[in-house]
């Protein structure tokens, strides 16, 4: 729903005061990063302000997720130098607000859950904080999230079950074990959605695309949700075996593309206990997040039914931990570069090795 959240066509897209999206990110970390960003601080005596009005096509509970860190120059204003996050309704009503501070100078991911009551134009807003100096923090990968689509088969321990079949209570497969689930959310979009935002269009990985059979049938997801990824280089970067990446970088691979062709359908997201690796037709995939934050953000009614629902959840909620390793969108888009060219590797060898017989 966000345009040129990447900033790869500069500050277009945008409006507000003091915005500057002209440079790259190694300008302001001195890494070598090639990515378009923006500024949060423009020039002196100004104070930025970049925002854009989003259509929102149903009512549902979200996150806006973008990338940020502090320039090296500002490292001596470290904790003062940030900005605010706002999302408001037409009329100029506040629904999800928070303000960061990025200390590191590496890009870290950051979200903002927040609930849209209902369908309509919202506006996304970046406010300058701390220091007017000129220097600060970048952003970049800005983004609204969605997750499964129906008719994608999840894994249970009663077998393969369609995600629009599940119910509160069902039991899924995860890595640690089967995990019942404990809410369902889910939105129809519908031919007019896409009309007028045509990023609701699901990213379909092809069976096989990402190796070793998986997924075992077409998948369909959308753009933001992630998939765990295994890869050499999560263990040299993360010291881990593998890491989330979001569908839309792993159009990198082949099989992996946004599919135009479907109109109506409907996204449906499960909320387990914890954070989990589920599967989705045979292939890992991350079940619903929900920490302290994205429990602020819900609506009072979403709150009610989730104490009904969930009666320890009160007590249970604390600070969000991700499954397995999130990398910031650059190293996702790094890791799904290196995913495709093994992936394109081992299929050159299978191919040498049936010629040779």
């Amino acid at each position: 729903m966000i345009t040129n959240g990447g900033f790869d066509n500069g500050a277009a897209g945008w409006n507000g005061n003091d915005i500057e999206a002209t440079n790259n990110e190694g300008a302001y970390l001195g890494n070598g990063g090639t990515s378009r960003v923006a500024e949060m601080d423009g020039y002196s005596n100004q104070v930025t302000v970049m925002q854009q009005v989003v259509e929102v096509p149903y009512p549902t509970t979200t996150e806006l997720t973008f990338d940020s860190a502090l320039r090296t120059a500002s490292n001596s204003n470290a904790g003062r130098e940030g900005f605010r996050v706002d999302i408001l309704d037409s009329n100029g009503n506040v629904i999800a607000t928070q303000s960061f501070f990025p200390t590191a100078n590496t890009m870290q991911q950051y979200s903002l859950p927040v609930t849209f009551p209902d369908a309509g134009n919202y506006t996304v807003r970046f406010t300058e904080l701390g220091p007017n100096d000129s220097l600060g923090a970048i952003v970049d990968n800005i983004s609204l999230m969605v997750c499964f689509v129906d008719g994608t088969a999840i894994d249970t321990p009663d077998g393969p079950v369609p995600v629009e079949n599940l119910q509160i209570g069902d039991q899924v497969s995860t890595e640690q074990g089967p995990r019942a689930i404990r809410w369902i959310g889910q939105r129809q979009i519908t031919p007019e959605d896409i009309a007028s935002s045509p990023r609701l269009r699901p990213i379909k990985i092809s069976a096989g695309a990402l190796g070793q059979g998986l997924p075992r049938a077409d998948l369909w997801i959308s753009r933001q949700h992630r998939m765990l990824v295994h890869s050499p280089l999560c263990r040299r970067l993360f010291d881990s075996d593998h890491a989330l990446v979001a569908a839309h970088h792993l159009t990198a691979l082949d099989g992996v593309d946004v599919d135009g062709t479907r109109e109506s359908f409907r996204y449906i997201h499960l909320l387990l206990d914890d954070h989990a690796i589920l599967t989705a037709e045979g292939a890992p995939s991350e079940s619903l997040l929900l920490g302290e934050t994205a429990w602020n953000a819900l609506t009072d009614q979403a709150r009610a039914e989730l104490r009904a629902l969930c009666p320890d959840l009160e007590a249970d909620r604390g600070a969000p931990k991700s499954a397995a390793v999130v990398p910031v969108w650059r190293q996702q888009k790094r890791l799904a570069r290196r995913l495709a060219a093994d992936l394109a590797a081992q299929s050159a060898q299978s191919a040498l090795r049936i010629a040779a017989e």
